[in-house]
């Protein structure tokens, strides 16, 4: 099998190759050649021998492309290896010297040639063997590494797919319930005050239009996020009227803050869903933003008392609620180690907080 090699792939061999025998070239002449005096035919006689052996080498490049190693055993692939390493050793021997024929002259040559022995031939041949099985390791170790790289490499990405589908999914993730409540309220108002149900339906839309514009997980300003918030509330208070009482206290220099889309709304919806089971009536709550010390601070306050979503009911339907389990998620993967969360109650109120450090944002 011949793996499929783009341009980087190509270019990482060719440069590989060519220094790898150049550096081993000089580093050959400095020990064994470079206190001798050599001739002009010498020193071409040596070039020679390791050009032949960087043909010979990439002959050995184009065996193991066709070599399926990634469905055979080490053992097998070893063998191969150590096969094609004694066989292109003793053509890298003979072809060395057929090619030093013209470099030499037939008589030098010819002397050179009587004085080669059969105990040389065969150590020569050993030599070229141990360079090249050396060859050959360094081949597969640097394909399996290049191999192993790109499976990384593909793993993340995938992962990062699905993580970005599964934020995408949650930021879409309008509670059901509030969506099914606020259609049965407007059918209500249709027939008891057609202006109220008009100015509901147009309040859902533009909520509706938030949470389908805002740029997958992208940041948007903390205010179009307030806005949206705002656009909730005209509808809840519609249907919850005296029962719910909601204020604001946004400081200016938060406004402009990017955040996450929809970070901030579970909190609201889950400040909605459990005052109205512990807290007297009205419910009061309070969305406050501040940025003091280069940190933006944004605070969920409605009266009442904690309730776990997962004590609150253990039987609903899964993906009715994602609650803070989303808000930690989204904050973990867009402010890792410059974020907090912190839940608490105090004077007969919960507070949910979102601290996010300012030099993040630079």
């Amino acid at each position: 099998m011949i793996p499929k090699t783009d341009p980087g792939k190509l270019s990482l061999f060719w440069v590989l190759q060519i220094s790898g025998w150049l550096l081993y070239g000089v580093i050959y002449y400095l020990i064994f050649y470079s206190y001798k005096d050599l001739d002009l035919a010498n020193t071409f006689g040596f070039a020679v021998t390791y050009m032949v052996a960087f043909v010979v080498t990439i002959a050995m490049r184009k065996i193991y492309q066709r070599l399926d190693y990634q469905h055979r055993s080490i053992l097998n692939v070893s063998g191969i290896v150590i096969l094609t390493s004694i066989t292109f050793a003793v053509i890298w021997v003979y072809l060395d010297r057929f090619v030093s024929y013209p470099i030499y002259g037939i008589e030098k040559f010819q002397r050179a040639l009587d004085k080669i022995s059969m105990r040389s031939n065969i150590s020569q041949i050993y030599w070229n063997s141990f360079i090249l099985f050396t060859w050959s390791t360094l081949y597969f170790l640097i394909n399996f590494w290049r191999q192993w790289n790109e499976q990384v490499a593909r793993t993340e990405k995938a992962e990062l797919l699905a993580h970005s589908a599964q934020l995408q999914m949650l930021r879409y993730q309008l509670n059901p319930h509030f969506l099914f409540n606020s259609l049965n309220s407007i059918r209500a108002l249709i027939l008891e005050d057609q202006t109220k149900a008009r100015d509901m339906v147009t309040e859902l839309a533009e909520l509706l239009r938030y949470s389908l514009v805002s740029k997958t997980n992208g940041d948007v300003p903390l205010s179009e996020e307030i806005t949206a918030i705002k656009h909730y509330f005209a509808i809840e208070e519609k249907r919850y009227e005296d029962n719910l009482q909601v204020s604001f206290e946004i400081d200016p220099l938060a406004e402009e803050y990017p955040i996450p889309s929809f970070l901030v709304h579970p909190l609201v919806e889950n400040a909605v869903k459990y005052g109205m089971k512990t807290s007297s009536m009205p419910l009061k709550i309070k969305i406050e933003a501040k940025v003091k010390d280069n940190e933006l601070s944004i605070s969920v306050r409605n009266s009442g008392s904690w309730l776990s979503e997962d004590a609150e009911d253990r039987s609903r339907p899964a993906g009715t609620g994602t609650g803070l389990k989303n808000v930690k998620e989204r904050l973990e993967n867009r402010f890792p180690g410059n974020h907090k969360l912190t839940t608490s109650e105090e004077d007969d109120c919960v507070v949910i907080k979102i601290s996010i450090s300012r030099n993040v944002e630079g």
